[in-house]
């Protein structure tokens, strides 16, 4: 596996170092004991990961500011925490995930010197470190550049730092300054809600209240109105804004009320929502890619698929129930007494029909004889003996399959019960569920292994084929190759290899890692198929899951629409079954089980399953009272077997398959009985004239060389070429 390094920077978009630029400036004025560096320094790390430019960006701002200020503590504590991070850089002992504690325990001494007590200390560091955790959330934004690596945990940091900025100009107008709070707040509740916000305005008022404590009544009255909204949030914006302004009521009991101050700083950003443009008057979405989801909401897919599993099952106890006949019974006794007697044709049949002798063969089959019946044998029959023994015998059987069918139709309605209910029951808990987040997943399984991911990114090429970007803190090549890898590749089951490592100027420890997932090998398939009646009796089916390709083949006993069915269904379930996630053994128990329930063994059907694992290149044959297979390869024609009995006839099948290695030009031949005893032969005679020709002209061949000689049966042929992908 080669490393391929990205030496190819990415397009900056310049006005993020603006924003950089004038934030800086900007947050230099929002000061907590005479200091901005709770609100700098988080920037500083920010810019820091971001690039050189960003860094420059703000060095300069921060450089000219305190020159204009006069505010050499603040330079000399960036520049301190500048060189430190580059001598802990040089000498490989900086961790990324260590980084905002380290600037934060470097400021302590700096405000011990600067004569700040133990509780402003104290305040200070917290703050700081809180606002490093909180601003390192919009650093995936900064690098990306990308929309789609928006999450509500980003959006909520995002939210935080604009709000940080409008408090800034509270020394120079606290008026405008509330207003503008307002009015951008109301927007995050309207598109968000009053649940992801409430945190960030508590936040925002504790650090009011450092900054300015006399805005005690501010905080109060930017609090409580707000809190409204708990009750009730419409998503009409003109009722949204009159719960807002009803709200005010019980501001006067709370605080200082001065009038002409309050209707001024809660009418205008009223009056600035009411103008601002709706967003087709719902919520703000997030990429449904980055969306947090519970656990629960990854079965939506299953529920979906098990609930149309469950409807297909009770449609086949729908069927009608199977009947007794008693003609065949008194046949029985027939055969056995009258069929050789010289006195058949005057005591059984008369002119008028069937004598009494004939009818009380039906009589006794169905219920014991009476005494004047007995003596009406014994007169008129020659073998009365043997009349009432084979009566008695056959009257055993009649009995006992009566039972039988009366028990099979009470399991079918059983089973037509428990599946009616299974099925609902998956679909209604299919409606109370969404789709599976297998980003968030992996993200997981990921930072389990005390990875440091900051961004994860799955990006599909095809069904399947994709690619996987991963943003992760402090790592290097031979983690990459020797830890990374292998653990995605076992938790995902999937091969993937490494496309580059994107590395980037002082993003310490914070890489892109681009991986891809491509199949090896592709497949070529094609089929033909013969009806000895108006429909085959012999069913097909080839799907996709995951890295696996399935080729199936059944052929249902006889032939014509009543084999179709058989044959189709056994290859719906056996579809159904796999899909959700049902081990292969299972699924053919589970599907044996069902067809002997069903057809109580008087039907059954053949399967031949080639299962191609498209990754690790493998094929598992596994064939139950198929026909045999044939696999090309090196100019020699092997021979697949089958070794069990058709699906549904026995109660237990023991599985039996073939495992083998799949290769370039390999061409495996799949065919149902219908193609004759000779078909190997004309394998080996036309051999090499097959290994020239598309699957297409193989299969026409084939088909046209068998049904020269076929006999009356319904015939299928399936041919499948292994391709490679890159030739």
């Amino acid at each position: 596996m080669d490393l391929v390094i990205v030496n190819k920077q990415k397009h900056v978009h310049y006005i993020l170092p603006i924003i950089i630029f004038f934030s800086t400036i900007i947050l230099s004025y929002a000061k907590i004991q005479e200091t901005a560096l709770p609100f700098l320094l988080p920037l500083f790390i920010v810019s820091f990961y971001s690039g050189y430019l960003y860094l420059i960006c703000f060095l300069t701002a921060i450089i000219g500011i305190s020159i204009i200020n006069q505010d050499t503590f603040t330079i000399v504590v960036i520049i301190t925490l500048l060189l430190t991070i580059y001598l802990l850089n040089f000498t490989h002992l900086l961790k990324t995930k260590y980084i905002s504690f380290i600037m934060t325990a470097i400021l302590i001494p700096f405000f011990y010197a600067n004569h700040y007590n133990i509780l402003q200390t104290t305040v200070l560091i917290m703050l700081t470190l809180f606002n490093c955790y909180l601003d390192q959330e919009i650093i995936p934004l900064i690098i990306h550049q990308n929309k789609n690596v928006l999450n509500i945990k980003r959006l909520q940091a995002l939210i935080v730092v604009v709000c940080t900025l409008f408090i800034s100009f509270i020394p120079f107008n606290t008026t405008y300054t509330m207003i503008f709070l307002r009015y951008f707040l109301l927007i995050s509740i309207y598109y968000l809600s009053i649940e992801k916000v409430m945190p960030i305005i508590l936040y925002l008022s504790i650090l009011l209240m450092l900054i300015a404590p006399s805005l005690k009544d501010d905080v109060l009255s930017l609090i409580l109105p707000m809190s409204f909204f708990f009750m009730i949030q419409p998503k009409n914006k003109y009722l949204f804004m009159s719960i807002f302004l009803l709200s005010h009521i019980t501001l006067p009991f709370f605080i200082n009320y001065n009038y002409f101050y309050y209707a001024f700083v809660i009418l205008v950003p009223v009056f600035l929502f009411m103008i601002s443009p709706q967003f087709k008057n719902k919520k703000i979405k997030i990429n449904p890619e980055f969306i947090e989801i519970s656990y629960q909401e990854q079965l939506k897919s299953k529920a979906d698929a098990f609930a149309s599993l469950f409807h297909q099952l009770t449609e086949v106890f729908k069927e009608e129930n199977q009947e007794t006949h008693l003609s065949e019974y008194v046949g029985y006794v027939y055969e056995d007494v009258c069929h050789h007697c010289s006195s058949k044709k005057y005591c059984f049949y008369g002119q008028e029909g069937m004598s009494r002798l004939g009818k009380l063969i039906s009589k006794g089959i169905q219920k014991d004889l009476e005494v004047d019946d007995y003596q009406y044998i014994y007169q008129h029959c020659l073998k009365p003996d043997d009349y009432l023994k084979s009566l008695k015998n056959h009257q055993k059987g009649y009995f006992k399959m009566l039972k039988v069918n009366h028990a099979h139709d009470h399991l079918k309605k059983d089973l037509f019960q428990e599946f009616s209910i299974m099925g609902h029951v998956f679909q209604n808990f299919s409606k109370k569920i969404d789709e599976q987040d297998n980003e968030k997943k992996i993200l997981e399984h990921l930072k389990a292994y005390h990875f440091e991911v900051y961004y994860l990114k799955k990006i599909k090429k095809d069904y399947e084929n994709y690619m996987l970007e991963i943003g992760i803190e402090d790592i290097d090549e031979k983690t990459v190759t020797e830890e990374l890898i292998p653990i995605l590749e076992n938790y995902l089951n999937e091969s993937l290899d490494l496309v580059s490592i994107k590395k980037q100027h002082l993003q310490i420890g914070y890489t892109s890692i681009l991986l891809k997932h491509e199949l090896k090998y592709t497949l070529q398939l094609a089929k033909k198929q013969y009806a000895l009646e108006q429909q085959c009796g012999d069913s097909i089916l080839t799907f996709g899951l995951d890295e696996h390709h399935y080729v199936a083949l059944s052929d249902g006993m006889g032939q014509g629409y009543i084999a179709y069915k058989e044959s189709k269904l056994t290859l719906d379930v056996l579809s159904q079954l796999l899909k959700n996630g049902i081990q292969l053994k299972d699924t053919l128990n589970t599907l044996n089980t069902l067809l002997k329930i069903k057809n109580q063994g008087d039907m059954y059907t053949t399967l031949d399953l080639f299962d191609f694992n498209l990754m690790n290149s493998r094929l598992k044959v596994i064939k139950y009272g198929a026909y045999e297979s044939y696999l090309i390869r090196n100019h020699q024609i092997d021979v697949l077997h089958s070794h069990s009995l058709p699906v549904g006839m026995a109660s237990t099948m023991k599985m039996v398959s073939y495992d083998m290695k799949i290769k370039e030009n390999d061409i495996l031949i799949l065919t149902s009985d219908g193609v004759g005893e000779h078909f190997f032969d004309l394998l080996k005679k036309y051999q090499e004239e097959i290994e020239k020709m598309s699957v297409y002209e193989i299969v026409s061949f084939l088909f046209q060389k068998s049904f020269q000689k076929k006999d009356l049966d319904d015939m299928s042929i399936i041919v499948i070429k292994v391709v490679n992908r890159n030739s």
